[in-house]
C-alpha cells in the first residue's frame, strides 16, 4: 500500500511539474500575444482607429531636428486632414497627456463616434475646437474626441517639446 501511495506521489508530482512548465512555456507567449491581440481588438473596434501599426496612410511630423513616421486611419476624419496636407500646426501641451494644435480648417466627422478614450501614441481630432491631437497620456473619454491615427514609436519627442512648438505634418513618402 505503502509503494502504491509513493508511486501516487511521484506521478502526480512528475505531472505537475511537467504541466507547469509546458503551460509556463506554451502559455507565455500565448498570453503576450492575447495582450496585444486585445490590444489590437480593442484599437480596431473602434471607427477612428481601425488600423495597426502598418495599415493606413503614413505621415511624417517633423518638429524641428525631429520626425516621428505615424500612420492615418481609414475614416473621415483622417481622409480629409489627408486632403488637406502638408499642414503645419503649433501645438500647446495640456495636463502633461496631449499635445493640441488648432487646423487651418476644420475636418469632416461624417460617421464618427461621439466621443472616444484614445491612449498614448493616438493621432486624434478634438472636433469641438477643430484641434489636431497627439496624445502621450491617458486622458479617458471625452465627447468630441476622434481618433485619426498612432504614431509609430515612442512618444517622448512629443511629451519632451515645450508649449509653443510648431509641427509639420506631411504625407510620408
Amino acid at each position: 500500500m505503502l509503494s502504491l501511495a509513493m508511486t501516487f506521489v511521484c506521478v502526480v508530482t512528475a505531472c505537475s511539474s511537467d504541466s507547469e512548465g509546458t503551460a509556463a512555456q506554451s502559455v507565455t507567449p500565448a498570453s503576450s500575444s492575447s495582450s496585444s491581440d486585445s490590444a489590437s481588438a480593442a484599437a480596431s473596434s473602434s471607427p477612428g482607429s481601425e488600423q495597426s501599426s502598418s495599415d493606413g496612410t503614413p505621415i511624417r511630423v517633423t518638429m524641428g531636428g525631429t520626425v516621428l513616421m505615424g500612420r492615418l486611419s481609414d475614416n473621415a476624419t483622417a481622409r480629409d486632414l489627408i486632403e488637406k496636407l502638408p499642414v503645419t500646426v503649433e501645438f500647446s501641451d495640456h495636463q502633461n497627456m496631449e499635445k493640441t494644435g488648432p487646423l487651418p480648417e476644420e475636418l469632416s466627422t461624417e460617421g464618427m463616434p461621439e466621443g472616444e478614450d484614445p491612449r498614448p501614441r493616438d493621432i486624434g481630432y478634438y472636433a469641438p475646437g477643430g484641434d489636431l491631437v497627439f496624445y502621450y497620456g491617458d486622458v479617458g473619454y471625452h465627447d468630441g474626441i476622434l481618433r485619426i491615427g498612432q504614431f509609430d514609436g515612442d512618444m517622448d519627442a512629443i511629451a519632451d517639446q515645450e508649449d509653443g512648438f510648431t509641427a509639420r505634418v506631411e504625407l510620408a513618402d
